[in-house]
């Protein structure tokens, strides 16, 4: 009976994995928010990582994006911080 319970734990743990990444929703201030978002443009090049930072509902956001090869921005990764920005603590 152990290995069916081995089996099981590892089919509910690769049941947690999900393969396909979610898209972020851009905040009020983030680089891809509104709607001249698509036609804002860089002279980066593509594949560039452009870092944003920003205060949202009291929390400092800090967002990455990827320069695609048409020159629009992706937002890849985001993390808030509750303490604020560096130094108002």
């Amino acid at each position: 009976m152990k290995p069916t319970y081995l089996a099981l734990i590892g089919l509910l743990a690769l049941a947690g994995c999900n393969s396909a990444q979610q898209d972020l929703e851009p905040l009020p201030q983030s680089l891809t928010y509104g709607e001249n978002a698509a036609s804002r443009k860089t002279q980066a090049a593509p594949g560039a990582m452009i870092q944003n930072r920003f205060m949202y509902e009291g929390q400092m956001v800090y967002e990455t994006y990827e320069v695609q090869p048409d020159r629009t921005y992706k937002l890849v990764r985001r993390r808030m911080d509750q303490s604020g920005p560096a130094g108002n603590n």
